[in-house]
């Protein structure tokens, strides 16, 4: 994500000048070790409530209520339909996406 600065700001002891371009990397937003335990590591069971998955304050998605409910029911009917559905690879050996603004995978091999 790029963006310009409007106004002089410090952030972390650096100062970033008004008109100054700034590219922010989405990817890691969720990756703080100090808010996340072990945060590269895939855990669909982490209660993690204070991600920024749907973006946060006056940048917060309108439709994060939707999504989430798409979500539970897609993954419950899938999970239902075909319990015996399983990675075809290691975790490790699944290509990620990291040059995007949207982060996921580049495919996820199943098989059943």
């Amino acid at each position: 994500m790029r963006r310009v600065a409007l106004e002089d700001i410090e952030i972390a002891g650096q100062v970033i000048r008004a008109g100054e371009g700034l590219i922010l990397a989405n990817d890691i937003g969720n990756r703080d070790p100090a808010a996340f335990t072990d945060p590269d590591r895939l855990d669909l069971r982490r209660e993690a409530r204070h991600h920024v998955a749907f973006g946060f304050g006056v940048h917060q998605c309108l439709g994060q209520s939707l999504a989430r409910m798409e979500l539970q029911v897609v993954y419950g009917t899938l999970y239902r339909r075909i319990p015996a559905l399983r990675l075809v690879t290691d975790l490790e050996r699944i290509p990620f996406k990291h040059d995007g603004s949207v982060y996921g995978v580049h495919e996820l091999p199943v098989t059943w």
